[in-house]
This record gives structure tokens, C-alpha cells and sequence, in this order.
């Protein structure tokens, strides 16, 4: 009998301890000194990324031969792949995993990590991927509308069978990939894609103008006055500080007012889904947000978003999403990703515009932001041009500086340099930099060091120093060792500010391989370091250099 009873114990306690050690093993995203980090099977990943097109994911087929292989060609490690709820439940509660399936299978055989993009309830605003037995049936499910009584193409947050039948179909999606994915292939969920109003700054149908109406949530109202002195200006220009009143009472009767609303709407709508989905299978998830453009007023934009003005109503909203993230296609790249750097807030670029200064500003994210990842918008149609793996060897003059060579470069280095950037990940050890025309130089503090670094053309022999616009040109800087450095990136030139009693000069400086080695390959004491005045990769070269530096 004590034999049988040990037997069952025994039995017992391993299964308890399979489950335990699978869900202490699940992709997580943990607090890393002053960052975060992205922790797939136990260990730090940073995802050197790329968001597929929206028609992309559509069949196996397509996944398999046209995209994997040039995601791959391209140093991606990790794709942004759409998930189509119209496809996964084309008939009410009748669910088809096959193509999920398939995409992890394939993604697994090419040692590709998933962030699964739910195209559910709303897709850039719209509701065109929901199944044609929501889309038909408007009195069930409830469509917004415009101050003028038209419905729009796109479910209303505030109908309760709208936010059922969306919930019930993305836990159907938590519970596959909990039981069909248990080598993590699949790392994080993003929750819906660029949630807004349009077109204008709220919904006006029945349900939405009750909502608006009645009292704002304590949890919203709670939140605003805990954190009133790190609000945004926008916040606190239109909450009047008063905790108890309707949306009109405290936050006026504007259009800014109601963006607030949609914004509470949204926020409260993505928390049910992601508490729900983290019951199930506890991913990390993150909300993208279309920008909105200078100039332009709620409604004319996207509104309602995790946009800068709007975070602080995010956050207070949906508690259970770890990240708000900007999807960024034009303006100041630097003022963007500032706003979306907090310390509540780990760092990610889930869309960038796949243009030529997308890889020395996936260069500045890490270095920089310390981010979880990068990922162009589209990688897989980029017919990508490759920059040659070690810095000195001479570019095919038919491969213009300034194409799309910039990505898988940029990557490339990343991948080299991996441990680097993962031990330095949330310390002040590691710094990044972005130049252009407009930001010629930029002065950054590193170990007690002070140094400059200003854009290749800043040297009047670079090649293209005369040129009116200058290539955008990024890097990171890690401090290694007492004294020593790691120069990664390209078009970049570095020099070292003495302090108030001594000189600083460059003691050594290594060329190293970009093959994946990390070997030495010269030694640049000479003309490359103009004698020991500088640091410096040149513009379209990318490349790694080991430097120290000493005082005299």
C-alpha cells in the first residue's frame, strides 16, 4: 500500500512539475535593470524582426515559398505574422487551425520565431477581416457610427456580442498554440492592429452616446490622480482634475475630450481580450497604433489609439498588455520613439517603413532604447541586396549605398553582437546614435568617458561629404571591459573630449569580423584612425570595431 502511494506521489508531483516548468518557460518579457528584456526559452532574445503584408499569411503556400526565404536571406529572425479570423472561424463556433498550424511548422523548420498579429475585431481601424457572419449581421453586431447617424465598416467597442464573438475566437487562438506549440515558436501576441476611430473622434451610435454619458470609471479617474505629475501635456489640458462626473465634465465637450472617451473604450475593450487570453496561455502581448500627423484633429486621424497623448489612458485601461507600440512611417523618429520609451513601458518597433534608414535606426533602438525589437513593414517583398559580411572587401559597384541593403546589414551586426548588447541590456553601458543632415553629431557619456560622434560626412574627404542630403547613419556603443569599447554600426566617426586635467587618446583600435567570429581581422592605428584622431566606420560600410582608450 505505501508502495502504491508512493508510486502515485511520485506520478503526481512529476506532472505537477512538468506544468510548472512549462509555464515558468514560457516567453515572458522581465525587467532588466533599467529596460526589459524578451526571455523565450529561458533566455534573452531580441527580435530582429519583420512584419509580413497583410495577404501574406494567407496560405501555407504562400508563407512557404515566398516569404520564409527571403525573411531569411535578410537576417530575420523573427516574423510579424497576421492571424485572419475570418479564416480561422468561417462558421459561428466552427474553428479551422490548419493555416496557424502550418505557419508554426513552417516557421519551426527554419529556426523562425512568431509574433502573432490578431486581425480580429479591427485591422488599421476597419473591421474587414471579421468572418462575413459578423459582417452580415448588423443588428447583432453592431457597427459605429458617424455624428450623422452612418454606420461605418467597422464593429462598435461598445456592443457587448462584438466583444463576445471577438474573445471567444482569440482564446480559441491561445488555446491552439498552447497545445500545438510547446518549442516557442510563437513569442508574443499582438492584439488586434492599429485600433482607431474613423471618421470621427467617437462613436456615435446608441450604445457609444449612453457610454459617454454616464459616469467615468474610477479606474481611469483613480489612475489620472496617481499619476498627475507624469501625465502628458495633452492629459492635462483636458482633464479638469475632478475624479467623479461624466466625459463632458471632466474632460470638456471638444473633439479632444471624446478622443479621450474612444481612447477609455478601446483600452477597456483589448483588456478583456488580453485578461481572457492570459487565463489560457500567459503570452506577451502589445498594442501597435497608427501616428497621427501634424496638424490633423481627432477623427481626420485615427483616433483613439495608444498614441503618445493617449498612453497614460492606455495603460490605465489595459493593465494585462505589456507593451504600447508605434508603428512609425514618417516624421521625427527620434521624438516618436521618446514618447513610447518609459519606464512602464518596454521598447518595440513593431512597423517601421522598410526604406534605406530603417537599418541605422534598428541600430539606435537597441543601442539606444535597449528595445525588444525592430521590424520593417513588408520585409518579405524586399528583394534584399547584401553589403558584404566583413568590413574592407569591396562592394559590387551595381549595389548603390543607400538600398535595401541596410536592413540585412544592420541585422547582421546585431546577430554578431548579441551578447553584447544582451549583457549590457538596461545599464548605461550601452548607448546608441542616430545621424543625418539635420542631426550631424551628438555627444553621449560612457563610463566616464565623453564622446562625439558626428556623421561620416563631417569629414570632408568621405566620399559624399558635398552631397545636399546625407544618408541616415546609426550605431551602438558598448563599454566592454574598464576602458574598452564596441563600435557596431556604420557611417560613423568618434572622438573623446579630455576632462579638466587630461587628454584622452585611442590606445588600440580592432577591425573585427562580421561572419559571425568576431575575430580580429586588422589592427587601425594608421590612416583608418587618421593617426589616432578618431573612430571611424564610413558610410556603407557595417562593421564592428573593438577600441580602448586611455588618458595621458
Amino acid at each position: 500500500m505505501k508502495h502504491l502511494l508512493y508510486i502515485i506521489f511520485i506520478s503526481v508531483f512529476s506532472v505537477f512539475s512538468v506544468v510548472n516548468a512549462n509555464a515558468q518557460d514560457a516567453p515572458k518579457i522581465v525587467k532588466h535593470g533599467n529596460a526589459y528584456q524578451l526571455i523565450v526559452n529561458g533566455k534573452p532574445f531580441l527580435m530582429r524582426a519583420g512584419e509580413l503584408g497583410n495577404s501574406n499569411a494567407s496560405t501555407a503556400e504562400y508563407y512557404r515559398q515566398n516569404v520564409v526565404p527571403n525573411l531569411l536571406k535578410q537576417n530575420i529572425n523573427t516574423a510579424l505574422v497576421p492571424v485572419y479570423w475570418d479564416l480561422i472561424e468561417p462558421q459561428e463556433g466552427k474553428f479551422d487551425f490548419r493555416l496557424v498550424d502550418s505557419i508554426i511548422r513552417i516557421s519551426r523548420q527554419n529556426d523562425l520565431k512568431i509574433v502573432f498579429l490578431w486581425f480580429g475585431a479591427w485591422k488599421n481601424s476597419m473591421s474587414c477581416y471579421v468572418p462575413a457572419w459578423v459582417k452580415k449581421d448588423v443588428k447583432r453586431f453592431p457597427r459605429a457610427e458617424s455624428k450623422g447617424g452612418i454606420r461605418q465598416e467597422l464593429l462598435s467597442p461598445y456592443a457587448a456580442e462584438n466583444l463576445k464573438a471577438d474573445k471567444t475566437a482569440f482564446c480559441k487562438l491561445l488555446e491552439y498554440i498552447k497545445s500545438h506549440d510547446q518549442d516557442q515558436t510563437v513569442i508574443m501576441i499582438q492584439v488586434e492592429n492599429e485600433i482607431a476611430m474613423l471618421p470621427s473622434a467617437r462613436d456615435y451610435s446608441k450604445a457609444a452616446t449612453v457610454a459617454y454619458k454616464t459616469t467615468v470609471p474610477t479606474r481611469l479617474t483613480e489612475y489620472l490622480a496617481n499619476h498627475k505629475d507624469r501625465l502628458t501635456d495633452s492629459l492635462k489640458k483636458y482633464w479638469n482634475g475632478k475624479v467623479i462626473g461624466d466625459w463632458t465634465e471632466l474632460f470638456g465637450g471638444s473633439i479632444y475630450g471624446e478622443e479621450i472617451f474612444t481612447a477609455w473604450g478601446y483600452a477597456v475593450y483589448v483588456e478583456e481580450l488580453a485578461k481572457a487570453g492570459k487565463k489560457i496561455y500567459k503570452l506577451p502581448m502589445y498594442i501597435n497604433c497608427a501616428l497621427n500627423r501634424p496638424g490633423r484633429k481627432p477623427g481626420e486621424y485615427p483616433s483613439g489609439g495608444s498614441l503618445p497623448h493617449l498612453i497614460d489612458v492606455w495603460k490605465a485601461g489595459a493593465p494585462s498588455v505589456e507593451m504600447l507600440s508605434p508603428d512609425i512611417y514618417f516624421g521625427d523618429f527620434k521624438r516618436w520613439t521618446s514618447a513610447y520609451h518609459r519606464a512602464d513601458n518596454p521598447f518595440f518597433i513593431p512597423e517601421h517603413q522598410y526604406d534605406a534608414t530603417a537599418g541605422a535606426k534598428a541600430l539606435y533602438a537597441f543601442g539606444e532604447y535597449h528595445g525588444l525589437g525592430f521590424s520593417p513593414f513588408s520585409a518579405e517583398t524586399k528583394q534584399a541586396q547584401f553589403m558584404p559580411p566583413v568590413l574592407g572587401v569591396t562592394v559590387d559597384e551595381t549595389v548603390p549605398k543607400g538600398t535595401l541593403t541596410e536592413v540585412p546589414a544592420a541585422y547582421n551586426l546585431i546577430k554578431c553582437a548579441e551578447s553584447y548588447i544582451v549583457e549590457a541590456n538596461g545599464t548605461a553601458r550601452m548607448r546608441g546614435v542616430l545621424l543625418d543632415s539635420l542631426n550631424q553629431r551628438d555627444t553621449i557619456e560612457i563610463a566616464g568617458y565623453q564622446i562625439v560622434a558626428k556623421h561620416d560626412y563631417t569629414l570632408g574627404w568621405s566620399p559624399n561629404a558635398r552631397r545636399p542630403n546625407w544618408n541616415t547613419e546609426g550605431a551602438i556603443i558598448i563599454n566592454t571591459a574598464p576602458d574598452e569599447f564596441l563600435l557596431i554600426g556604420s557611417g560613423v566617426v568618434l572622438n573623446f573630449l579630455p576632462d579638466k586635467k587630461q587628454n584622452v587618446g585611442i590606445l588600440e583600435i580592432q577591425e573585427l569580423a562580421t561572419d559571425g567570429t568576431l575575430r580580429t581581422l586588422r589592427y587601425l592605428n594608421g590612416d583608418e584612425s587618421h593617426q589616432g584622431r578618431h573612430v571611424r566606420i564610413p558610410d556603407g560600410e557595417w562593421g564592428i570595431q573593438r577600441f580602448g582608450l586611455y588618458r595621458y
